[in-house]
């Protein structure tokens, strides 16, 4: 509790902590076509009888065309032609499963899945630190309002608030393990089924109304 002078305001000074978790909302799946023959144009043949099956399934399944990637690597020796197309998306996490499942379904091994990392959008990580903040808020007007009655006072208006820290904390789905996640989140590659914990600290004073003399928390 902050000490005052005769005559000023008396206020509350305390600290809010709020978190909510932020789960994955985009993935990036790797897929590679391949194709090893006597030719460039037999290999392009082989790779173009693919290909268009896993856009239509990457379209469908709301990647954008601007999230598309694709590299092309050929190789040869003696007898054979190697052409390796590599296919880079990025899509909403909840349509990683219904694209592999058709993949596998319809080209069997004709198509690799060389990997597939899940990470955060921006707005996502933006809306979870606000949500996070508003908790943290509302805790620290909770506390207010405990240490106001303890003396016989009210809380009033708060009349100052601000975010001490932000961080960023990962965790496995059995919540044995935890680690700091650098603020801001960026990309970080995670598990589709585990989620960021976003945590912010404030700190707030409130106008005491009425009450005891004043002390000094610890």
């Amino acid at each position: 509790m902050a000490d005052t002078k005769p005559g000023l305001t008396k206020t509350l000074e305390v600290v809010g902590v709020g978190e909510v978790e932020v789960r994955p909302q985009l993935a990036t799946i790797t897929l590679i076509l391949s194709a090893c023959k006597q030719s460039l144009e037999e290999c392009r043949t082989s790779v173009d009888k693919r290909q268009p099956y896993v856009h239509h399934t990457l379209y469908s399944n709301q990647a954008r065309r601007e999230d598309i990637t694709e590299r092309e690597e050929c190789r040869s020796n003696v007898s054979h032609i190697m052409l390796t197309v590599t296919i880079m998306a990025t899509l909403p996490s909840q349509f990683v499963q219904p694209v592999l499942s058709t993949l596998t379904e319809k080209l069997s091994d004709a198509v690799e899945v060389e990997n597939v990392v899940y990470h955060h959008s921006w707005s996502a990580v933006a809306e979870g630190r606000a949500v996070a903040g508003r908790r943290a808020a509302l805790e620290a007007r909770r506390r207010a309002s405990e240490m106001a009655a303890a003396v016989g006072g009210e809380v009033g208006p708060c009349i100052t608030l601000s975010e001490e820290a932000c961080d960023h904390l990962a965790r496995t789905d059995d919540h044995s393990e935890w680690s700091v996640v650098e603020t801001p989140l960026r990309l970080r590659h995670a598990h589709a089924h585990t989620p960021t914990i976003i945590k912010s600290r404030v700190k707030a004073a409130f106008v005491l109304a009425a009450g005891l003399p004043k002390i000094t928390a610890s």
